[in-house]
């Protein structure tokens, strides 16, 4: 009888050891089932914000270019609207390129005075062409952030559940 009772001890305790091993191989194949799950939620998200970002850098390109070619024809044109005896009879004064620089710096220019009034050998036509490419970085910037909010409100962003 202390044999059988020793012998069913031990079939007890080897039966224990066997499911504790099988929850630990099961628990694992869980973890691991999890994490792959995770890892093809990631890659599939991934995937779909590359499609997307190529989208909107695409747009972005275009758009760019777009603006850039008006630019161009605008400055190109610049002699036509303001021509060579406009630019003679009329000089920029010195304080208007001043004022000019100092809102291209956002800084406040210092105080004017009498040298402010004289011509300053820059021609109208010249700040045209310069002011039109400033609008145009301008308009550069315009479009780079709309894009930016285009694709921030596009999948996979825009489905991503907010955390409480």
């Amino acid at each position: 009888m202390r044999y059988a009772a020793t012998a069913l001890l031990a079939l007890l305790a080897l039966a224990a050891a066997a499911l504790i091993w099988q929850h630990d191989r099961l628990a694992t194949l869980g973890h691991d089932l999890a994490n792959a799950q995770t890892q093809m939620v990631v890659a599939s998200f991934e995937a779909s914000a590359a499609r997307a970002d190529i989208q909107t850098v695409t747009r972005y390109v275009d758009r760019v270019r777009e603006v850039r070619q008006v630019i161009h024809d605008i400055q190109r044109e610049a002699p036509r609207y303001v021509t060579p005896s406009t630019d003679d009879a009329y000089p920029l004064p010195v304080g208007f390129l001043r004022l000019h620089d100092a809102a291209a710096a956002a800084l406040l220019p210092g105080p004017p005075g009498p040298a402010d009034a004289q011509a300053s050998g820059v021609k109208a036509s010249d700040a045209a062409v310069v002011i039109a490419d400033n609008y145009g970085t301008c308009h550069d910037a315009i479009v780079q952030l709309n894009a930016l909010i285009d694709r921030l409100q596009a999948p996979p962003y825009s489905e991503v559940p907010a955390h409480d």
